[in-house]
């Protein structure tokens, strides 16, 4: 099955400019996702994710030069249920840490908060599609 989920361009700086989209997190909470191509791993903030997490143990040796190469505090846990619009991912496997940093960059340029970023482990899994024209990330469910 095809899902289309509408995204938001947002323009941070001058000629700089961010992917967002919403998810639904445990059948009750939305949060915001950056769309980020150049992420290995999709990672949640692990604030906004403490509320529902379950299994969440700390990864000693998270060896990264990304994003969280200077972030000691990486863990990994099961988020019992995420959807998109009607994608719906049961016990998602995934990172966690401290997105402190990216939501005070948000902060100064908008009003979003930041739950995670939607990397490529989770993007080539779906076959996404980014059409910026029209303002949609397309999802292969392969159901």
């Amino acid at each position: 099955m095809i899902i289309d989920i509408p995204i938001e361009i947002l323009e941070l700086e001058n000629n700089s400019y961010h992917i967002i989209l919403s998810a639904k997190f445990d059948n009750r909470i939305f949060g915001n996702l950056i769309i980020d191509t150049g992420a290995s791993k999709t990672v949640f903030d692990s604030t906004f994710v403490e509320p529902f997490i379950i299994n969440q143990k700390e990864l000693n040796d998270a060896n990264s030069s990304g994003i969280n190469a200077m972030i000691p505090k990486t863990k990994m846990g099961t988020i019992p249920l995420i959807s998109f619009r009607k994608l719906i991912i049961k016990n998602y496997s995934c990172i966690t840490m401290d997105l402190s940093h990216v939501n005070k960059l948000y902060k100064v340029f908008s009003e979003k908060q930041i739950a995670g970023l939607l990397g490529s482990d989770f993007l080539v899994e779906h076959e996404a599609v980014i059409n910026f024209h029209q303002k949609k990330l397309t999802l292969n469910t392969h159901f």
